[in-house]
C-alpha cells in the first residue's frame, strides 16, 4: 500500500486520506466505524479527510438508511487529477518564463532533431500562448496529412480550448486538404507563382519564431522579441498582398 500512498501524495492527497481511499478501493463499501477499524485512524481524522476525498471525486458517499457509507471511485480518477496538475504546473512555468525571459536581450536559439523535436515545437506553440492569442504560420509541406502526424495528441484540444486564432499562408494544393475553420484565416500562394512545396514551415508566436524542416525532421526555435516583430511585419505584408 505504501507505494500507492506516494502516488496519491503526488496529487496533494494527505497520507491519511490516501490510506482511506486505498482501504475502500481494496475492501469495498465501508462505514465510518469500519474505516476506523481497518485503517487504525481516529474517527475524528476520518471525518477530517473524507470531505476532501469526496470533493476531489476520489470517494463517493452513499446513504444507507439513517447512516452513510463510502466507496472508492475508479483509479482512473487519479490519472485525471495527475494530468490536470501537470497542466497547471506547465502553465505556471510558462508564466515564469514569460515574466523573466526579457532579462537578456540576446536571442535564445534551440535546435532539435527527430520526430519528438517537431512535436515539441507544436506543443510549445499552444502552451506558450494565452487564451485568444494569435499565431502566424507559413506552411510549405509536401504532404499535409504526414505533417499532421507530428502534432501531439493534445495539440488540437489545447488550441481549441484556448480558442487560438491563426493566420496561415500555404500552397493552393495544401489548402484544399484543410477544412474551413472560423478561427483560421488562410491565403494561398498561386500555383503559377510557385508550387510552394519546400516541406518547411515557419510559425510566429508569442516572442518566438519556429522553423521546421519536415524532410530532415529538424527544428529551430528563436526567442527574441525584436526578430519576432520584424517577422510579423513581413508576414502581414505578404499576407495582405496575397489577399488582394
Amino acid at each position: 500500500m505504501e507505494k500507492y500512498i506516494g502516488i496519491l501524495q503526488a496529487i496533494w492527497v494527505h497520507e491519511h486520506g490516501a490510506m482511506i481511499y486505498l482501504s475502500l478501493l481494496e475492501r469495498g463499501e465501508k462505514s465510518i466505524a469500519e474505516l476506523t477499524k481497518i485503517t487504525s485512524l481516529y474517527r475524528v481524522e476520518i471525518y477530517r479527510q473524507l470531505p476532501f476525498l469526496i470533493e476531489a471525486g476520489l470517494v463517493l458517499e452513499i446513504p444507507r438508511g439513517k447512516r452513510k457509507a463510502y466507496i472508492a471511485a475508479s483509479p482512473l480518477k487519479i490519472q485525471g487529477m495527475y494530468s490536470e496538475q501537470q497542466q497547471e504546473v506547465a502553465t505556471h512555468v510558462d508564466q515564469l518564463v514569460k515574466q523573466y525571459s526579457h532579462a537578456d536581450k540576446k536571442p535564445t536559439v534551440i535546435y532539435q532533431e527527430w520526430k519528438k523535436a517537431l512535436m515539441y515545437v507544436f506543443s510549445d506553440i499552444v502552451n506558450s500562448l494565452e487564451d485568444w492569442d494569435v499565431f502566424y504560420r507559413i506552411s510549405s509541406e509536401k504532404d499535409v496529412n504526414l505533417a499532421n502526424t507530428y502534432l501531439p495528441k493534445n495539440y488540437r484540444e489545447i488550441r481549441d480550448r484556448k480558442q487560438l486564432e491563426r493566420y496561415v499562408i500555404m500552397s493552393e494544393s495544401g489548402a484544399t486538404k484543410k477544412k474551413p475553420r472560423l478561427e483560421r484565416e488562410l491565403v494561398t500562394i498561386p500555383a503559377e507563382l510557385d508550387d510552394f512545396e519546400d516541406n518547411v514551415s515557419l510559425t510566429i508566436y508569442w516572442d518566438k519564431i519556429a522553423y521546421i524542416d519536415f524532410s530532415t525532421e529538424t527544428s529551430i526555435i528563436i526567442e527574441h522579441k525584436v526578430l519576432v516583430d520584424f517577422h510579423k511585419k513581413m508576414f502581414r505584408i505578404m499576407y495582405m498582398s496575397l489577399r488582394k
